[in-house]
């Protein structure tokens, strides 16, 4: 049957209807962010009852982490976001681990097994990462004034002399 199609229209023929048709078909990118762009628009009540966007979070520098328990770095990560959420927060920095698990009680037992000491919020439609461009884990951004000032792909260790002094500098520009 294609060979029949293919003869009485012609392959030049088919090449142009196959362009025409797939040109003007919607197109399914996603936005991918990235450093100096609008932090893409979300609203969230924390686990802790903390409600944060990426303009209002009660604090100068917002950082938003995207993760989950089966990813192994982010789970080898968690730690070192933690300590530096800690230590940050009297620089008025605000850190939210987004977890993209679907098991809400494998969730809340790794909250608690490791004490996480961040604001954390569960995301199990990862509506939150998807707009941002982030499938895959960990990703996270530093957001000020509504923009992303540094987004980081992969595990970092957070209490790095180079994370930390790039904090401080942009929380002092505040």
């Amino acid at each position: 049957m294609t060979r029949v199609i293919a003869r009485s229209m012609g392959y030049p023929t088919i090449l142009t209807m196959l362009v025409l048709i797939c040109g003007f078909a919607p197109a399914q990118t996603d936005h991918l962010s990235k450093d100096g762009d609008r932090a893409r628009t979300f609203s969230i009540t924390t686990d802790r009852g903390k409600h944060i966007t990426p303009e209002v979070f009660g604090g100068n520098l917002l950082v938003v982490n995207f993760w989950e328990t089966s990813c192994v770095p982010c789970v080898k990560e968690m730690p070192s976001l933690s300590d530096f959420a800690r230590k940050s927060r009297s620089e008025h920095v605000v850190v939210v681990a987004v977890g993209g698990d679907e098991d809400a009680q494998k969730y809340r037992r790794f909250l608690r097994d490791h004490r996480i000491a961040l604001e954390t919020y569960r995301d199990p439609d990862r509506r939150i990462s998807k707009s941002f461009g982030t499938y895959t884990f960990p990703e996270t951004y530093i957001i000020q004034d509504g923009r992303i000032i540094r987004k980081v792909v992969g595990a970092i260790d957070w209490t790095s002399t180079d994370i930390t002094a790039f904090v401080r500098a942009a929380a002092v520009k505040k």
